[in-house]
């Protein structure tokens, strides 16, 4: 606590930086979802059918059309300039087509380099389009003298049932913003559990210095972290206190099973940095070192990209990090409401994350502890500073 309180940089990383990263995060997924992402309409037909198709769309709650072009040239450049997410391209002698029963393409560009954006689009302008065709079908029907409930039955032959699970409204909030936090301090933890041993570790007799002062390896390592873990635990729960509260997120699972696993997911942070911290050169590597390990954990976490189709490099590098079984965790307690015996592998491979990194924290402190001759005088201020 004593270093923590001399080194203002060092407290301000441990607590308001989190949370201020946390906010900005959280204004940014604030909305839950994308609304009204623009799109732009090349109406070649420009008759009373696509300008109904053109009001279909822009009163859809996911798009807003704010242009209409007349060539798919300059649809194309409002797509480059970034004006628009989507082109909706009507052809022209649609509404002829369709009443003489054939099947015009209406087309829509939909921009992929944004992943979300493009998929947002294009799933709502192709929903838009087939409501539209299916009214048309319909009505079609009924002129020939075809009852509603047959009519229907003829335009979706198979009725497909959709039901979304556990996150049905598909609320940014409930799982980036859920899973981006822990991922911001899951390299605060480790940077400061680096910070911490990095200290002794990289000093001349650092380490025989502090195993003398604290008699054990294990009480050197508790009284190195122990306020670190606080402050962590502290941090981590006063953000998931505004996720759940201020901005409403699912909570369907065990409390203690959540609270035990984020504890958990702590302290095994804290054994890994300080690990590095161990067996790194020197400090500027221990933070590189780390940075190299945990800055790409999200993307080996399975959250944005199922990890059963990684390659098995991915599969190990994610299996390793504290991240993963953590944000499975709490996918499980948050959106899914799984029972406790789903949940017990998971956990059972975060503790056994931990026990592996802080039986190899224990023997390196132990190893370096015990590396480097004390000088008399040193030995005498050590003595004197641990009678203090």
């Amino acid at each position: 606590m004593r270093q923590i309180a001399t080194r203002p940089a060092l407290a301000f990383m441990l607590v308001p930086l989190p949370l201020i990263l946390f906010l900005m995060l959280a204004v940014v997924f604030a909305p839950g979802l994308p609304r009204d992402l623009p799109v732009v309409v090349v109406d070649l037909d420009g008759s009373t059918m696509s300008r109904q198709i053109v009001r279909m769309a822009d009163a859809t709650a996911d798009v807003e059309v704010v242009e209409q072009l007349t060539t798919l040239n300059e649809g194309r450049q409002a797509l480059v300039a970034q004006r628009a997410y989507a082109v909706l391209m009507i052809p022209a002698e649609m509404e002829h087509d369709l009443l003489r029963g054939q099947k015009p393409e209406v087309v829509v560009f939909s921009n992929s380099q944004f992943l979300t954006a493009g998929g947002i689009v294009g799933r709502s302008l192709s929903a838009t389009v087939s409501t539209f065709s299916a009214g048309v079908s319909l009505r079609l029907l009924e002129s020939e003298g075809i009852g509603t409930d047959r009519a229907l039955e003829l335009i979706t032959p198979i009725p497909v049932q959709q039901s979304p699970l556990f996150n049905p409204s598909l609320d940014y909030i409930q799982f980036l913003l859920s899973a981006v936090m822990p991922t911001i301090m899951q390299i605060f933890i480790c940077a400061a559990a680096v910070l911490s041993f990095s200290r002794e570790r990289h000093s001349p007799n650092g380490m025989a210095r502090l195993l003398r002062l604290s008699k054990t390896p294990t009480r050197a390592i508790l009284g190195k972290l122990l306020p670190y873990t606080f402050i962590g635990t502290f941090v981590l729960l006063l953000g998931d206190v505004l996720m759940f509260s201020f901005f409403d997120a699912s909570f369907r699972g065990n409390v203690f099973v959540f609270f035990l696993s984020g504890f958990m997911f702590i302290l095994t942070c804290q054994a890994m940095g300080a690990f590095i911290a161990l067996i790194a050169k020197d400090t500027t590597g221990a933070l590189g070192m780390m940075g190299l390990i945990v800055a790409p954990s999200f993307g080996f976490a399975g959250v944005s990209f199922p990890r059963f189709g990684m390659t098995l490099f991915s599969q190990v590098w994610g299996a390793v990090i504290p991240l993963t079984p953590y944000l499975q965790l709490r996918t499980d307690q948050t959106l899914r409401g799984a029972p406790l015996e789903y949940s017990l592998p998971t956990m059972a491979w975060l503790f056994a994350q931990l026990l592996v990194f802080s039986t190899l924290l224990w023997i390196m402190t132990r190893k370096t502890a015990g590396q480097g001759p004390v000088s008399a005088d040193e030995a005498i201020n050590e003595t004197r500073e641990g009678n203090i």
